[in-house]
């Protein structure tokens, strides 16, 4: 495989950095309720986009021609303080130069609340997905077109958070337990060593200053187990302990937010790589100056699993946006953001990623909306094959049943 060299020119100032949110929705579903109680809203979005670098190259760069169809069902059973739920939803992706490019994606999730008495309360979700990597990306990433298909898995979900405590108490406790598990359906030769579950276990404890606001201390422990062991014997496998304390509010009309710091430590089953410890955080906050105008701020930091090199990637994010409504049926999206990795291991590698995103919504009709945006990202690493620079332009056409 060739690899590319040439440097790549930044976006400008103003652009070059963003949230991968979609676009502020102004359109409100309508739904029909069944005999049973049940309420199931139905939406059917289309669109169509231009990728001008479709294969994140540094170099040669092609472009794509994208349409999209994603239909959604949401079921929804409201009983008291119950409530079930059910989310059934498919993404097809058609290309106008190479059908191996085609792909569907299929998303199921569930979820269950109970409130058993006004001290106790129960909240089960599940998920289950088959989807596709992007080209240029995750196992492909830095291979441009060498790979002439694209890389499927699969991933499996279950989140289990019991809490007890009233809501009006001093005082709230609630314990978590869950289980991950993402598998490879191609490539095996390499992608067999990147198959692995994740179970999870954690207590947090709330102390409520009664004024509409939550301190906490969190600790939880995350275990990665990898089905199978390289060829140089050396195991991924490692036990992530995170202990945090933090504060959750919505003090006033104007601002809501949580944010949570504290020390983790990664540590691998095998000495031959290299652990963390050190600080972590994760923080976002929303102030909203005026009712129809908001604006986001979010920011992590942790160390994650690699998906192809490196023990562990040290990882910053931060990002912002805006979201505000001009009228009744327009609303606009400006996003920024920045992510910083570090690998550590052998490979010394470091990657640095502003994008941006800007955006338009129209509701054209009480049963749909039009929405416009454009893309910016600029990827820039050590490693000269991962860079890349792209920009996205599309509409989407999103239809529902009208609102009551």
């Amino acid at each position: 495989m060739q690899m590319h060299t040439k440097k790549l020119v930044s976006l400008s100032a103003f652009l070059t950095v963003v949230v991968a949110t979609p676009v502020a929705a102004n359109l409100k579903p309508g739904s029909v309720i069944t005999k049973d109680g049940a309420e199931i809203t139905p939406t059917l979005q289309t669109g169509i986009s231009s990728n001008n670098n479709f294969f994140s190259t540094p170099e040669n760069e092609e472009s794509r021609l994208i349409w999209t169809i994603t239909p959604n069902i949401k079921a929804a059973i409201e009983d008291g303080p119950d409530s079930y739920n059910l989310d059934l939803r498919s993404s097809s992706s058609l290309h106008n130069k190479d059908t191996a490019d085609n792909f569907t994606q299929v998303n199921i999730g569930a979820g269950v609340h109970k409130e058993f008495t006004s001290q106790h309360r129960l909240d089960i979700n599940g998920d289950a997905d088959w989807l596709y990597e992007p080209r240029g990306s995750g196992l492909t990433e830095g291979l441009g077109d060498a790979v002439n298909e694209l890389v499927k898995y699969q991933e499996q979900n279950v989140l289990a958070r019991y809490e007890y405590g009233a809501q009006s108490s001093k005082a709230q406790v609630a314990l978590k337990a869950g289980f991950f598990s993402k598998k490879y359906q191609n490539f095996r030769e390499v992608s067999q060593y990147r198959d692995y579950d994740k179970s999870l276990i954690g207590v947090t404890g709330y102390y409520n200053t009664q004024a509409s606001t939550r301190t906490f201390l969190e600790v939880k422990q995350e275990n990665y187990r990898y089905d199978s062991l390289q060829a140089n014997g050396i195991s991924r496998d490692s036990d992530d302990v995170k202990i945090l304390i933090g504060m959750e509010w919505e003090a006033t009309a104007v601002t809501s937010g949580s944010f949570k710091l504290g020390y983790q430590n990664k540590d691998f089953s095998s000495n031959e790589r290299e652990s963390f410890s050190g600080l972590s955080w994760e923080a976002g906050v929303s102030w909203q100056p005026l009712s129809y105008s908001t604006v986001q701020f979010k920011t992590s930091r942790s160390a994650k699993d690699p998906l192809v090199q490196g023990d562990y990637i040290k990882e910053s994010t931060y990002g912002v946006n805006w979201t505000h409504s001009w009228s009744d049926y327009l609303s606009s999206l400006a996003g920024l953001s920045y992510t910083n990795e570090q690998y550590t291991g052998d490979i010394g590698r470091k990657d640095k990623t502003k994008s941006a995103r800007l955006g338009l919504n129209y509701v054209a009709s009480k049963f749909g909306m039009v929405s416009t945006y454009v893309d910016f990202i600029d990827k820039d690493s050590t490693q000269s094959a991962i860079e890349f620079d792209r920009i996205i332009v599309g509409v989407n056409f999103t239809f529902a049943l009208k609102a009551n």
